[in-house]
């Protein structure tokens, strides 16, 4: 009896409710519970961009392509570019090394020795009070010798930042596939996934991953079908990351197999990764992330200086190119952004002081315009060295040759010393316009060979030379260096479209900058800016009959200050140069032209004043780069470990820069002409009629400008991480006008006016 009263009452009581409070009920219901969210990582080891060109030949494939928001992957790893060292930065978000004495992963169950386990290893590595076996599906036993082996390093490695993270937040952590062949265990995509103790909690690494196929590479390939399955039956919300290495194992036998049986091998390696593909991205359900990129290109690829790995990614209906705070490039995205993005989009609070940024997606342009900009970007990587080195060796060259000249034309006369003495001059102007030319050459986006852009750059050097020979040697040099400082600074203040692509700018591929301001350049403005100033001095005095001072003076001050204003601001600046070490060199380097121009003796004051505004300078660059809306930078990051206290991680940071620093200085071609440089300076400063003496009473106010270029470049030289580079692209700016008014007369008209 009762039990029928309670339903009576239930039943009561909802035919009593009114039917728009239940309709709001269940629409509100689905708000108020959080969407799961899951990140499918899929690894496809060896896939370069050549290979995606393929697949885009498979329709299905194509079309899940054209929607993807799309990128191209630069990975800095310390060590060698391979798969392990890839998938150890990704997963802990920072550098890191892999050894092979640490070997793999592994399920508890298997057998590491003829009487060991993995398990019984784990448990013998690991803490007392952990239990590995119990914990975890797939262990990595050598964990401990990783850390080790990355304790003592010029970086702070962080192993296992992503599977911990996402174990502290109760998110499910899964590793599927391996790249598994004969008796050789390949589980690399682990150390993506794994913890800070070894471990992931659920997956598969075994033989049911990959299946028997006599025709495929090593006799297997991967169970596709099997990983489908396993994919969508997982609903937990968390991270599955998957293995597939077919496409690896087909490149290592490459050159070992018939053309024609590679051809078609890889045609079907390809189709049933287009077919796979195909299938998990129809099963995508809401709240899915589906990443598809590669940890290192095939070997084939990496030969032939194609270094960017493709990325992919599936999180909403629109297309788009991939970019980052990292790399501020369309299309561009690091490494060290895939952890964040990961995080990010099972929002997931970021750890402190990770270096990468969230990828965020740009619309408007899709797949064919990466492919297009990628083979641009590989065309100037591939090239870069031969046209470098030839101009480096160029400059060399020429700096010899005049020297040479000048010694053997000292007390000769005829029209074969005069002869020689003019196309030495000629040379050394051309000098000069190179950086402008070579900035200016990123902008044509042309595709051609090394010889026809060093003849282009090389006539039109010659050609501008060639007009500045009649004027005066302060005109001359006023003009080609304010046209390169104005240059630099309007491509900076677009987005530096044009430095991106320049032989002489920084290179993506590397990755060691992305934007800014580069070292080479650093030290053309620098050098540019100093030996701008000390023309327009002495042009002024030329004007004032001899003295800067008066009207004329003070025009060229009140022109000259603003302009190291507005340089030192643009290197400063988050958004533009972000470059600190040029910065602090251009600060000392200016400062000393200007007391220098000024007629203001040195002293305890000028130096207190000096090391005041070095360390006023370091106070205003970090405040800038705290206070600044843009997105954080390497500079950001700094101020915030020395306002933090982390002197831990700066001192990691000031060694890896003494030791690239130092490392340059040995290997770089660099370094010779900065070798040079200092041999020619000594040469004219140290030969018996001390030539340089006799500059300075013709052009004082050009000599004392020069005291500013060495200035700056010694400066640039101790505060840069690449400081040999920013010292010979800035000392050229003294050499060069030097040895061009030594030139320009004989010794007997020097002796005799003297």
């Amino acid at each position: 009896m009762k039990k029928w009263m309670l339903i009576a009452a239930v039943f009561v009581l909802l035919s009593s409710s009114q039917p728009g409070q239940i309709t709001a009920a269940a629409a509100a219901a689905p708000e108020t519970i959080p969407q799961k969210r899951q990140v499918i990582a899929l690894f496809v080891e060896g896939l370069s961009f050549q290979d995606v060109v393929h697949l885009r030949s498979y329709p299905h494939v194509d079309n899940w392509l054209s929607k993807a928001e799309s990128g191209a992957l630069s990975i800095r790893s310390p060590g060698a570019r391979s798969a392990a060292n890839s998938y150890l930065l990704m997963g802990s978000g920072s550098q890191a090394l892999y050894t092979e004495r640490s070997g793999t992963a592994y399920h508890p169950e298997e057998l590491i020795s003829k009487r060991e386990t993995a398990g019984e290893r784990m448990v013998e590595v690991s803490p007392p009070e952990l239990s590995p076996v119990a914990r975890y599906r797939i262990v990595f036993p050598g964990i401990y010798r990783l850390q080790a082996e990355n304790r003592d390093k010029p970086f702070t490695s962080r192993i296992g930042l992503l599977g911990g993270t996402l174990a502290r937040h109760n998110l499910s952590v899964i590793s599927y596939g391996s790249g598994d062949y004969d008796d050789i265990r390949t589980r690399h995509a682990v150390l993506f996934a794994m913890d800070e103790r070894g471990g992931v909690p659920f997956g598969n690494l075994s033989d049911e991953t990959i299946v028997q196929a006599p025709s495929y590479p090593y006799g297997v390939k991967t169970n596709y079908d099997y990983l489908l399955k396993s994919i969508t039956k997982e609903t937990a919300p968390g991270l599955i990351s998957v293995q597939l290495a077919d496409l690896a194992r087909l490149y290592q036998v490459a050159d070992d197999m018939a053309p024609e049986r590679f051809a078609r091998q890889y045609g079907q390696v390809l189709e049933d990764l287009g077919g796979f593909l195909d299938r998990l991205l129809a099963s995508r359900k809401p709240g899915q992330m589906v990443m598809l990129l590669s940890p290192v290109p095939n070997q084939k690829a990496l030969q032939a200086k194609m270094l960017l790995s493709p990325v992919f990614v599936w999180r909403g209906a629109e297309a788009g190119l991939l970019t980052s705070a990292t790399t501020r490039q369309s299309g561009l995205v690091s490494g060290l952004d895939i952890l964040p993005t990961v995080l990010s989009f099972l929002r997931v609070p970021l750890p402190d002081g990770l270096a990468g940024h969230a990828m965020k997606k740009e619309a408007g342009k899709g797949i064919g315009e990466l492919i297009q900009e990628v083979d641009h970007i590989h065309h100037v990587y591939a090239n870069r060295s031969s046209v470098l080195y030839t101009y480096v060796m160029l400059q060399i060259v020429i700096l010899a040759a005049a020297a040479a000249v000048w010694l053997w034309g000292r007390g000769k006369g005829g029209d074969g010393v005069q002869w020689g003495r003019r196309a030495m001059r000629l040379a050394l102007l051309s000098m000069l316009w190179f950086p402008l030319l070579f900035l200016l050459e990123g902008l044509l986006g042309w595709r051609v060979p090394p010889p026809v852009i060093l003849g282009v750059l090389i006539l039109g050097a010659i050609a501008g030379a060639w007009l500045m020979e009649e004027r005066t040697l302060p005109a001359g040099l006023a003009i080609v260096t304010g046209l390169t400082v104005a240059a630099l600074l309007i491509d900076g203040w677009n987005g530096a479209p044009a430095m991106r692509r320049s032989y002489l700018g920084y290179d993506p591929v590397i990755g060691a900058r992305f934007y800014g301001l580069g070292n080479e350049y650093e030290g053309v403005l620098i050098g540019c800016t100093i030996l701008f100033a000390a023309a327009m001095y002495q042009w002024s005095a030329s004007q004032a009959g001899g003295k800067a001072t008066g009207i004329q003076g003070k025009y060229a001050t009140w022109v000259i200050v603003p302009i190291f204003l507005l340089v030192l601001a643009y290197m400063a600046a988050p958004a533009w140069g972000a470059d600190a070490g040029g910065f602090l060199a251009g600060l000392v380097g200016f400062a000393v032209v200007l007391i220098r121009l000024r007629g203001w003796r040195p002293g305890k004051k000028s130096l207190l004043l000096l090391a005041g505004g070095m360390l006023g300078g370091i106070a205003l660059l970090a405040s800038v780069s705290l206070l600044s809306s843009q997105p954080p930078t390497h500079i950001t990051r700094v101020a915030g470990q020395l306002v933090s206290g982390d002197w831990t991680e700066v001192m990691h940071i000031v060694e890896r820069k003494l030791e690239m620093n130092l490392r340059l200085i040995r290997v770089s071609v660099w370094s010779r002409v900065f070798v040079v440089s200092l041999l020619v300076l000594g040469l004219l400063a140290l030969r018996s009629d001390r030539y340089l003496r006799h500059f300075a009473s013709d052009y004082p106010l050009l000599a004392k400008g020069f005291s500013g270029v060495i200035a700056g470049s010694l400066a640039g030289l101790l505060l840069n991480d690449s400081g040999i580079i920013t010292a010979a692209t800035c000392i050229v700016y003294l050499v060069v006008p030097s040895l061009y008014t030594a030139l320009r007369e004989s010794a007997e008209e020097r002796y005799s006016s003297s």
